[in-house]
């Protein structure tokens, strides 16, 4: 069990509001695991206690919430927050009978091109099982309205979900595009990593916050980006430039040798991809 982006974010809010926080559950399981080791230590900074096992049982006791751990571990609270994924709502709406199935946690069945096991109608969205951000559910609804509207015969619209990003709206935000190093290598890739401190940035050190870092994966042979991940302030901010990147097919020399502007930290992506020439860790002016 893992505790999921909102229950990350509301942990956070809530102790910095004053309120003594527990999690329970593995923190950033999938983000890389030098931006995961980082985000655990700026949750200690906020004084949020963290048990990485998974919860096996929960009680009331004296009038407080218990939640009990592998181990055997407890954490008593006084109030409980449930952020361990979405469920889908199908029930009821009678899809067997339209001919519409369903997967094993009730989401609905599509193709690449969001057409459901009855051809007449499609799905989109987080129903559909897709990966739940609004910007999916919305490309996945065009693609859906285009298909149903001209038919078997028509442009055939799906969704290209290469370089696609996420953000976790922590403090510092955790972002990603594209693929993990550990993804990369189950693809069969032979990859190459590089991961830039903040304190490397220049824009972190005016700031005043260098507790995260950039990390660039990128294939081996061709140079060609596949993943770029980072802790930072604003880092869902670089993840635009991460994605074209990504989809264009640009290579870390061209990530080096591209302009950025300075004081940004935009910068980080040009300095992060300079090391892997095995150079310091230079920005232009600082």
């Amino acid at each position: 069990m893992w505790v999921r982006p909102v229950g990350l974010e509301q942990a956070q809010l809530l102790a910095r509001l004053g309120a003594r926080v527990s999690l329970v559950g593995r923190v950033a399981p999938r983000a890389e695991p030098e931006l995961a080791e980082r985000l655990r230590a700026v949750f200690a900074e906020d004084g949020i206690g963290v048990l990485e096992e998974h919860a096996v049982a929960v009680s009331v006791d004296g009038g407080e919430v218990v939640v009990r751990a592998t181990s055997g571990a407890a954490v008593r609270a006084e109030r409980l927050l449930i952020a361990t994924g979405r469920t889908a709502r199908t029930d009821g709406l009678g899809l067997a009978a339209a001919g519409v199935d369903v997967d094993e946690r009730g989401f609905v069945v599509t193709d690449e091109f969001q057409r459901t096991t009855n051809p007449r109608v499609y799905a989109a969205g987080d129903v559909s099982g897709a990966p739940q951000y609004v910007y999916v559910a919305a490309a996945a609804g065009r693609a859906a309205a285009t298909n149903a509207l001209t038919g078997p015969d028509g442009p055939g619209a799906r969704v290209d979900y290469t370089g696609l990003p996420t953000v976790v709206f922590t403090n510092p935000q955790l972002a990603s595009a594209g693929l993990s190093e550990k993804e990369t290598l189950e693809r069969g890739h032979d990859c190459r990593s590089r991961v830039l401190n903040l304190s490397e940035v220049p824009r972190a050190l005016v700031n005043r916050d260098t507790r995260g870092a950039v990390k660039i994966v990128a294939d081996a042979t061709t140079g060609k980006v596949l993943g770029v991940h980072a802790l930072a302030d604003g880092a869902g901010e670089i993840m635009l430039a991460a994605t074209y990147a990504i989809r264009t097919g640009m290579t870390v020399d061209d990530l080096a040798d591209t302009w950025a502007p300075y004081l940004t930290m935009a910068e980080s992506l040009r300095i992060a991809a300079g090391l892997f020439r095995n150079h310091l860790p230079t920005s232009c002016c600082a």
